[in-house]
């Protein structure tokens, strides 16, 4: 039997959709990643197998991730997504996305898991639930948000491998896991703290509005709380900055904003209320630059005095 491999990304939605996979491939390797890494990982281990399965993760035409998937030559590749960015590939032997705004990508990968005659176990479809009330921003299960928040303070390989030994911790959560939850709750307080500080408001000549803030994770909360029907919020999270991901993340409530259109245009993507891109190298000179401007200010000051 040729290998097995699952990548996908590394939130609740992705967490789901790799328990989900176990189903139908119980010996599969499962990689989690981030859209930094996502590329290279392909590019290095996809030809190690047969059988590849890629969940949760936008892909577009000619991307380096989709060529490698292609010189991989595997048996049998499937993708189950929901990124309104992604691009159909005809020549896979699943590709299954969903751009319709009700269905996460643990709905997508469970509803083919049905369709194909795997039955979901209980845990499972509570967790699909948890994901598609998260990953769609629906917050209406207070049950969602405190398992989400286990996610923001444990790393989620550690939470896979002890759901996959003990299920019934998606019930009853762990000592360390409830600790986790309650960092994350205390990271986020400061998060909308920091954001708070940090606005700076463009007005567009129709109403609308552009809220830029610095964050500390829990971006959708905080973009959520910071912004308002007429307002596109972009969110640079500080604690990607510290493990080399420069990127930033888009949010809207706005039915007539599509953060997913204006996240293209800087080579990123995602949904119509959320999305994200990576940050360029022009803007972190223009803050360094400003930083040196202020600094020699500071200095032609000092040395007045002197």
């Amino acid at each position: 039997m040729p290998r097995r491999v699952l990548f996908t990304h590394n939130d609740l939605d992705a967490l789901v959709a790799a328990l989900l996979t176990r189903v139908a491939m119980p010996d599969c390797d499962v990689y989690f990643c981030t859209y930094d890494n996502f590329p290279e990982l392909v590019a290095k281990r996809a030809a190690d197998y047969g059988v590849i399965w890629v969940a949760d993760l936008s892909m577009r035409d000619g991307s380096p991730e989709l060529e490698a998937l292609r010189a991989a030559e595997a048996d049998e590749v499937r993708w189950f997504d929901h990124h309104a960015s992604s691009d159909d590939q005809a020549w896979m032997t699943t590709c299954e996305i969903d751009r319709s705004g009700q269905r996460c990508a643990a709905d997508v990968v469970a509803d083919w898991l049905v369709s194909a005659g795997y039955e979901i176990p209980a845990p499972w479809q509570t967790l699909r639930d948890y994901a598609h009330d998260q990953d769609l921003w629906i917050r209406a299960l207070p049950e969602a948000a405190a398992f989400d928040d286990i996610l923001g303070g444990m790393p989620i390989q550690t939470v896979f491998d002890l759901l996959e030994v003990d299920p019934l911790r998606v019930y009853q959560p762990t000592p360390e896991m409830a600790e986790a939850a309650r960092r994350t709750a205390e990271e986020r307080e400061l998060s909308l703290a920091l954001a708070e500080r940090t606005a700076t408001v463009i007005e567009l000549p129709d109403g609308r509005r552009i809220k830029s803030v610095c964050a500390w994770g829990s971006t959708s909360e905080v973009g959520d709380a910071v912004g308002d029907p007429d307002t596109l919020v972009a969110l640079l999270d500080l604690r990607g900055v510290g493990r080399g991901q420069i990127r930033f993340s888009l949010r809207t409530q706005s039915k007539e904003i599509n953060a997913a259109r204006v996240a293209e245009q800087m080579g990123g993507g995602g949904h119509p209320q959320a999305a994200g891109a990576t940050v360029q190298l022009e803007l972190l000179h223009a803050l360094t630059e400003a930083i040196g401007a202020q600094v020699r200010a500071a200095l032609e000051a000092a040395e007045e005095e002197v």
